[in-house]
């Protein structure tokens, strides 16, 4: 339904537009009372990540903004963790306790995401009457109508990298600190699989610029260590996993915890094996069903994963099915990939 969906992004090399964005946030941001900062559900170091560098920009411009944040579901926990312990923790708040400051000339910046049933809060977003979206997924059906500025490249790698563009084109003095520097950088790790794919030179020229406003790389290597549970729950995916048509196919029964890091580490390491194109990942997560897809570019996961009321980027996706049992669901998926896998694969 959307023009693009089945090609690679084309990165643009001109950084203008960035320029014009960048000037355009910063008028509606001195235009408003107050700023609430928002990504998706289960937000991950991209969206808080990109959601920190934000705040920044609006303490620049010396207006109170809030990054709305459900930390008790979150996959981003380390990092949140290291800004709670650097006395940084009265920028992140509940959801809920933001309804009762939202005012009509409240500005809400929703980043790394353009859907609105993802969004970390329907009622901050029905309730707010202006909205700005920064995001680098595709379009997709349920996207956010008619935002007051939207900033959507989808050749960019992480919608940390966007938000470091617009921080480039701020003033120089009161710019992003050390540790926000460190959490931009996790966020286009995280997306890029540590500079691995889906990077442009626009991505190393953000990553660059953050590393010289003093990012630690070994620092922000350490916000992707896990438990030792979470590595054995990886390691058994993986062992248990199945090759059809170039494809890895894996199932998860781990009950310990959140499953969602544990599946999207194993999809991207099942990708390390000989002969697999793209890996598939389900596991139950409440009454659903939820599929993480990596991809190496030979395979678009995005559009396979659309059929299931997902979406992503050509080399990474997810999905949640509701009333569906993991067999099911790991049906439906091989009928889908028999039916486009042909389609999906990149001529030449």
């Amino acid at each position: 339904e959307f023009y693009g969906g089945i090609s690679h992004g084309v990165e643009k090399r001109s950084h203008v537009r960035s320029r014009i964005i960048a000037n355009a946030l910063c008028d509606l941001i001195k235009r408003s009372d107050s700023v609430i900062i928002m990504g998706h559900r289960m937000s991950d170091l991209d969206a808080v990540g990109s959601a920190i560098g934000v705040l920044r920009i609006c303490k620049m411009c010396d207006v109170p903004a809030v990054i709305a944040i459900n930390s008790e579901a979150t996959l981003a926990g380390p990092l949140l963790k290291t800004f709670l312990d650097a006395g940084e923790g009265h920028d992140f708040i509940a959801p809920d306790q933001t309804l009762d400051v939202i005012t009509p000339n409240t500005l809400l910046i929703v980043v790394d995401t353009y859907q609105k049933r993802l969004l970390e809060s329907q009622q901050i977003y029905e309730k707010c009457k202006r909205v700005v979206v920064i995001d680098h997924h595709r379009m997709a059906v349920g996207h956010i109508d008619n935002p007051t500025l939207i900033y959507h490249e989808p050749y960019a790698s992480s919608a940390s990298e966007l938000v470091c563009e617009l921080l480039q084109f701020m003033p120089k003095e009161n710019n992003i600190t050390p540790l926000e520097a460190q959490a931009l950088l996790a966020g286009i790790m995280l997306d890029t699989r540590s500079f691995a794919l889906h990077v442009g030179v626009r991505t190393f020229e953000a990553a660059a610029w953050l590393r010289s406003r003093g990012a630690q790389t070994a620092d922000t290597k350490l916000l992707f260590n896990t438990s030792k549970e979470e590595y054995e729950a990886r390691a058994h995916i993986v062992e248990a996993a199945y090759i059809y048509k170039g494809c890895a196919i894996a199932t998860s029964s781990w009950d310990h915890g959140d499953q969602r890091i544990a599946a999207a580490q194993a999809a991207d390491e099942l990708l390390s094996i000989m002969g697999v194109n793209a890996s598939f990942v389900l596991y139950r997560s409440g009454g659903d069903v939820n599929i993480s897809a990596r991809s190496l570019g030979d395979v678009n996961v995005q559009v396979i994963l659309e059929e299931f009321g997902g979406g992503g980027h050509f080399t990474m996706a997810g999905a949640q099915i509701k009333n569906i049992t993991v067999g099911d669901a790991r049906r439906a998926l091989i009928r889908e990939l028999d039916d486009k896998l042909d389609q999906t694969t990149v001529q030449g």
